[in-house]
């Protein structure tokens, strides 16, 4: 980006029936330098910080999602780095266990009967 450039911010907004946009024009320095001399070098960093929790939340979930236990979580997490997309290998039969344990005892007797038809040719 450069030095001053600004940038369009939108935002939406159902009410009632009626959606309301608004929009505004904004500078944010355009650079690291410039961002951190116009607003200082503590907002810059929460701000950045804030963000980079808010990405990791998000993997963490899609983890949880997949099955992976904390210990597994940890270990992805720790080879993430901000900015950077994790890889997403995803284990269907953990997957699977992880929401079994989930599921009343009615969807489990399904679960069961569905895959007992499956190996079964059925």
């Amino acid at each position: 980006m450069a030095e001053n450039e600004v940038n369009e911010i939108k935002a939406t907004k159902k009410l009632g029936d009626i959606d309301k946009e608004a929009t505004i024009l904004y500078d944010f320095g355009g650079s690291l330098a410039a961002a951190t001399e116009k607003f200082g070098e503590a907002v810059v960093y929460s701000g950045f910080v804030r963000s980079a929790v808010i990405t990791a939340q998000a993997a963490m979930r899609r983890f949880l999602e997949d099955g992976l236990d904390g210990a597994a979580i940890e270990e992805k997490m720790a080879a993430w780095k901000p900015g950077v997309s994790i890889e997403r290998v995803i284990d269907p039969v953990a997957a699977t266990v992880a929401k079994f344990g989930k599921m009343t005892k009615e969807e489990q007797d399904a679960l069961i009967e569905t895959l007992m038809a499956k190996a079964t040719g059925a």
